[in-house]
């Protein structure tokens, strides 16, 4: 007996197709279906919200984090079909962080002197937690736009998606990473 093939999707789930993130953005956009908007902030919100932490506190990053969808809900049917949904995204998260802390007074744009970086005090043989806090304390003093660039390459996007995200030229990028790199290796391995 041969069964429908409606049936067929249905007794068997892993057969019916499943979207790309682009196309449950562009559906969400022409229907307003919550079901496509759900399962682009299951995907997204915990790549969002680690980026948001590292570039500020976490209340300030779990507001700009809802005021993020709240743009995407409101900016959805300006999506373009050739673009990538987790730089669109991206982009906005960052938008809205500088324009929070803007509104906040603590918006700080410029490079951090390597002699202040030089000034952190670190322990040695750290291990465990304390190596994450010592790591994470490094990190913290990179100046915004090497560490925003390093963040957004560990959360998995490519030059390419980093310059889209923060309107730069991809040799911009490559160099903000270099110096965030360089940056972070000098001074873990800095003993007291």
């Amino acid at each position: 007996m041969k069964l429908p093939s409606m049936i067929k999707g249905w007794l068997n789930p892993a057969s019916q197709q499943v979207l790309s993130p682009e196309q449950l953005l562009m559906h969400y956009a022409k229907t307003r279906d919550n079901t496509s908007l759900t399962l682009l902030v299951e995907h997204f919100n915990l790549m969002l919200f680690h980026y948001l932490l590292t570039q500020s506190e976490q209340t300030i990053a779990e507001d700009v984090l809802q005021n993020t969808w709240l743009k995407v809900i409101n900016k959805a049917s300006s999506f373009q079909k050739n673009t990538s949904v987790k730089s669109w995204l991206f982009t906005i998260a960052r938008n809205t962080l500088i324009d929070e802390l803007r509104r906040l007074k603590r918006w700080n744009y410029q490079e951090i002197e390597a002699n202040h970086l030089m000034s952190i005090t670190l322990t040695d043989k750290l291990i465990g937690f304390e190596q994450l806090a010592r790591f994470n304390a490094v990190l913290s003093q990179l100046p915004f736009y090497q560490r925003e660039a390093f963040i957004l390459q560990q959360e998995g996007c490519s030059l390419a998606e980093i310059a889209d995200i923060t309107n730069e030229k991809t040799a911009t990028i490559k160099t903000r990473l270099r110096y965030a790199k360089q940056n972070l290796k000098t001074h873990l391995e800095q003993k007291l």
